[in-house]
Order: structure tokens, then C-alpha cells, then sequence
């Protein structure tokens, strides 16, 4: 199985694509034969309906960009987890 790797070529044609907001947090992380797109539901739930379908485009753009080097890519999300009372972040 070949690594994938995610490379600078990579990284600055995603920063060329618009972010629909300044505070989205987005990883891209690398999985044993794909890259992932990592975003987080505490950040995403943030939004508005229609900020939430933006932030869906943009996601799908980066993803379509990173499959157009040839590697597999899928988005991901990590779900949000509220810590209790007391506990600082």
C-alpha cells in the first residue's frame, strides 16, 4: 500500500479557494490510503442554515481539488463532545 501524502502544491491551491468564513476550522489529515477533510460540529453548528450549505460547497471544492492529484479524499467530521460543568477547556 502506498502512504498518501499531502504536499505544499496541495495546501496553497486549497488556501487559493475563498473560505466562507474566517473561523472555520478544517484539517486535513492523512489516513492510511485516502487524506481526510476534518471539520468540527461545535464549530460548524456555530452557523446559520445558509452558512452551514457555503461552508458544504466549500468543502466539496477542497475535496474535488485534492482529487484532482490523483489521491482519494472524504470528508469527515468530528462530532462534538460538551465537557461538564467545572472542567475548563
Amino acid at each position: 500500500m502506498e502512504k498518501i501524502f499531502y504536499n505544499l502544491e496541495m495546501a496553497k491551491a486549497i488556501r487559493k479557494i475563498k473560505r466562507p468564513a474566517k473561523d472555520l476550522k478544517m484539517d486535513v489529515r492523512a489516513r492510511p490510503n485516502y487524506l481526510a477533510l476534518t471539520v468540527y460540529e461545535d464549530n460548524i453548528m456555530e452557523y446559520n442554515e445558509s452558512k452551514r450549505m457555503q461552508v458544504m460547497e466549500y468543502l466539496i471544492l477542497c475535496k474535488q481539488l485534492i482529487e484532482s492529484y490523483g489521491v482519494r479524499c472524504e470528508i469527515e467530521g468530528i462530532k462534538y463532545v460538551s465537557k461538564p460543568k467545572g472542567i475548563p477547556n
